[in-house]
């Protein structure tokens, strides 16, 4: 599990979600683990997110998973893009909030981490991304091209690789986050959209609507109602 560096209130923690089930959740924050049971409440009403006008609370600002030899920004923790706030060509600063990552119903600003210009946006909003997916290309004065790597001592000549398979459009979309599957909106022979509505995904008793990045014929829903899941586990399959 990816271990999340928080400031809250000038003090440091490290946490990461150790378990998720649909009763109880086991947390470890700075090497202590806590364990969270959720009551059964018939008459609660849980937020969605499609319903928010703005989701609360708000997460520390994270300007990590920047490549500087690439000018690549990557997304530091599994989520949903909820909203950006840049556009191709527009010139940033240090620390400037470039778009918002909602996850378990926490929105994190990604910030700029360096000056420079917006080159290229690689997400949209209401996407899913993952650890460590592309989302925004910078240039700038303190993007640095990496270092060229050193010429490999001779050898004698290994045979010729194989050629390279080509690469699969991408047939799968996988889960964001830990959580449990409220409902499902989809069925196997159903023509997909992007955006579409996919599932409801319940994570620390918060609901968030899980929206398609895939088009086509759906082949396989590998969910269903009340199982549990967790993060980067198959959701929805589609024709290739």
């Amino acid at each position: 599990m990816k271990t999340y560096k928080l400031k809250i209130n000038g003090e440091l923690f490290e946490a990461k979600v150790v378990e998720y089930t649909d009763e109880h959740a086991k947390v470890n924050v700075n090497g202590t683990d806590y364990t969270i049971t959720f009551e059964d409440d018939d008459t609660r009403v849980v937020p969605k997110l499609a319903s928010q006008e703005k989701a609360v609370p708000m997460a520390p600002t994270l300007s990590s998973g920047f490549e500087a030899g690439t000018g690549e920004l990557r997304a530091p923790i599994p989520g949903v893009i909820h909203a950006i706030k840049v556009k191709e060509g527009d010139k940033v600063t240090k620390g400037q909030t470039l778009l918002l990552l909602e996850a378990m119903k926490m929105e994190t600003e990604i910030a700029a981490p360096v000056d420079g210009v917006i080159k290229e946006i690689k997400i949209k909003e209401r996407e899913l991304v993952k650890e460590g997916d592309l989302m925004i290309l910078i240039q700038g004065d303190e993007v640095k091209p990496a270092p060229a790597p050193k010429p490999a001592a001779k050898t004698t000549a290994a045979p010729a690789p194989a050629p390279a398979a080509p690469v699969a459009t991408e047939t799968v979309m996988y889960a964001p986050l830990p959580g449990l599957v409220v409902d499902v909106f989809v069925e196997v022979g159903q023509q997909l959209n992007v955006d579409d509505r996919v599932l409801v995904l319940e994570a620390m008793k918060m609901e968030s609507d899980i929206f398609s990045t895939l088009k086509g014929k759906v082949k396989k829903v590998h969910v269903r109602k009340g199982d549990s899941v967790q993060e980067g586990e198959p959701l929805v399959e589609v024709e290739g």
